[in-house]
């Protein structure tokens, strides 16, 4: 039930609810991921890149910052409970997304499978991912996907995959004119 109540929420972007039924490590492992942008060395930079890379990253650093998380660094970031960093990019991207909503989706369908207990306190849900439309001409038309739940205070909660949450990832755009 759990599962389908995260596809549920994640369908219809209610990151409220996601919220709820995520797993606490989960939302530590989102807001470690959140700060990776910040850390623009582990990111390989070849010297041939376009010049303006950098900057844009930067740019785009600084909006997150100031537009998403509302802190002034990234150091500001990392003291954020996890709960209230998933809140605060959650809320942004669904404020973002309702303007902006695509009228031909490449977003699958996803259905539920089965499960699979590892264990007393795991357990993982095999999704299929079903595309009405392939996003591109070899794109598998059915794809297995793994969710992880986890118990927590005795109920399960969810790991927040495969890609629950809207993400920021598709706020940035770094093509050859990205610098102004």
């Amino acid at each position: 039930m759990v599962a389908a109540e995260a596809l549920q929420a994640d369908s219809v972007r209610d990151w409220r609810m996601l919220l709820a039924l995520a797993h606490p490590e989960a939302l530590l492992e989102y807001r470690k991921d959140q700060l990776q942008v910040f850390a623009i060395e582990n990111f390989p930079i070849p010297p041939s890149a376009n010049p303006c890379f950098t900057k844009r990253f930067k740019q785009y650093g600084r909006f997150l910052l100031d537009s998403v998380y509302r802190v002034p660094s990234a150091d500001s970031l990392s003291r954020l409970a996890p709960e209230s960093v998933f809140a605060r990019n959650e809320r942004f991207m669904a404020r973002r997304l309702a303007l902006h909503v695509p009228i031909d989706s490449f977003a699958p369908i996803r259905v539920i499978i089965g499960h699979v207990l590892a264990d007393d306190s795991t357990a993982y849900v095999v999704l299929e991912d079903r595309y009405p439309r392939l996003p591109l001409p070899d794109w598998p038309e059915r794809r297995a996907e793994i969710m992880t739940l986890r118990k927590y205070r005795g109920a399960w909660r969810s790991m927040l995959d495969p890609d629950l949450g809207a993400g920021t990832g598709s706020l940035m755009s770094m093509g050859e004119d990205a610098c102004d």
